[in-house]
């Protein structure tokens, strides 16, 4: 904005949304003390209960449009609403070439012993950070909390690679919060022709 000023230009500065950030420590068990002692049991707890309903953690990632970028898709489907309908054939091309471009990954949930996917998610990461864009998981599953088990795991990963913080990008939905996310404002310029 001051750049812009100093150009001559005239404009607004507003605050849009936040964007929800977690500044990632050393270790997973430090990661789970910054919550709160009834969001660590409820981490925990969902754990379980994944691992209950479905058994083992089987967390992949994937850089290519293949089997998970199919249960990608037919997740998002699955969802009731405005997100059952978000996969367009248009989008459905995006996100496939969007998963083979460098830093851009998909990670899935594998149903032990299956070719389905309980939950999947679309990120970037580089040595900043990672920043989710976009996930889906199956409501048939939703008793054994897969959502949340794939953001934990994602969490544990990028913790364990060293990265500095997890962004869940723009929008605040309480979950990222219960998550140990912070605010970030976001802001909105508009530029006018100046001088």
């Amino acid at each position: 904005a001051s750049a812009l000023t100093d150009r001559g230009f005239d404009l607004t500065v507003e605050e849009h949304t936040v964007s929800a950030i977690v500044g990632l420590p050393d270790t997973f068990d430090d990661y789970l003390g910054m919550l709160s002692k009834k969001q660590r049991h409820e981490v925990r707890r969902k754990r379980r209960r994944y691992e209950d309903v479905l058994g083992e953690v089987v967390h992949e990632v994937h850089h290519e449009p293949d089997w998970a970028f199919r249960e990608f898709v037919r997740l998002h489907r699955l969802s009731d609403g405005d997100k059952g309908q978000f996969m367009t054939p248009a989008r459905e091309a995006f996100f496939a070439t969007l998963v083979q471009l460098e830093g851009w990954r998909l990670d899935v949930l594998r149903v032990p012993g299956t070719d389905r996917a309980a939950a999947s998610l679309v990120s970037y990461a580089d040595d900043q950070g990672i920043f989710l864009y976009n996930s889906s998981y199956d409501p048939h599953l939703a008793e054994a909390s897969p959502g949340i088990a794939i953001v934990g795991t994602l969490i544990e990963q990028a913790i364990a690679e060293g990265l500095p913080r997890f962004d869940f990008l723009k929008g605040d939905e309480t979950y990222k919060f219960r998550l140990g996310a912070e605010p970030r404002p976001l802001y909105r310029i508009t530029v006018g022709a100046g001088a």
